[in-house]
C-alpha cells in the first residue's frame, strides 16, 4: 500500500529530488540569515545543511529530512509535509572567550516544490536540546531546550 501511495505521488513529481539532486539557497533561522544546501539521496529523502552567523554564534546545522506525504498537488507546485532530525554545532566568539555549542534536534516542516522551476520554498519548526553547553555546567542540572526552525528557499542543479 505504501509503495502504491509513493508511486502515485511520483507521477506528478518535479525534477527536484530525481534529476536535480543538489540545491543551494538562503535560510533565515533562529533570527539570522545563512546559506543552506540540500542533497537528495532518493526522491523523498535528503540531507540538508545550513551555515550562518547568528550574532556572536557561528553555527552549522545538518539534518536528515524525509517527506511524510503530499498535502496538495497544485498546477504550480507540490506541498509536502516532512520531518527532520539532526545536529546543531557552533562556536561562540566573545571578546577574550571562545566556547563551543553542540546539540541535537528534530521537527516538522512544509515545503513547496515548484513544477516548472527547479526551486523550493520551505519552513520548519522544532525543538533542540543542547547538553554540552548546559548539562556539563556545575550550576545547572538540566539541559537547555530551545526552539529551532527556519524559513528559506533553494535552487536545484
Amino acid at each position: 500500500m505504501l509503495t502504491l501511495a509513493l508511486s502515485a505521488s511520483l507521477v506528478h513529481a518535479t525534477e527536484i529530488g530525481t534529476e536535480r539532486k543538489i540545491g543551494v539557497g538562503l535560510e533565515s533561522g533562529n533570527g539570522a540569515l545563512g546559506a543552506t544546501g540540500k542533497y537528495f539521496l532518493s526522491p523523498s529523502i535528503g540531507v540538508s545543511a545550513g551555515l550562518g552567523n547568528f550574532g556572536k554564534l557561528q553555527q552549522l546545522r545538518v539534518d536528515f529530512e524525509m517527506d511524510i506525504f503530499t498535502l496538495r498537488d497544485e498546477p504550480f507546485g507540490r506541498f509536502d509535509l516532512f520531518w527532520l532530525a539532526g545536529i546543531d554545532t557552533g562556536l561562540y566568539l566573545l571578546p577574550g572567550v571562545t566556547s563551543g555549542r553542540f546539540g541535537v534536534g528534530a521537527g516538522l516542516g512544509l515545503d513547496l516544490k515548484l513544477h516548472d522551476t527547479p526551486c523550493e520554498a520551505f519552513i520548519h519548526i522544532g525543538m533542540g536540546v543542547f547538553p554540552v553547553e548546559y548539562c556539563t555546567s556545575s550550576n545547572s542540572s538540566f539541559c537547555l531546550l530551545a526552539p529551532r526552525g527556519g524559513l528559506g528557499g533553494r535552487y536545484y542543479f
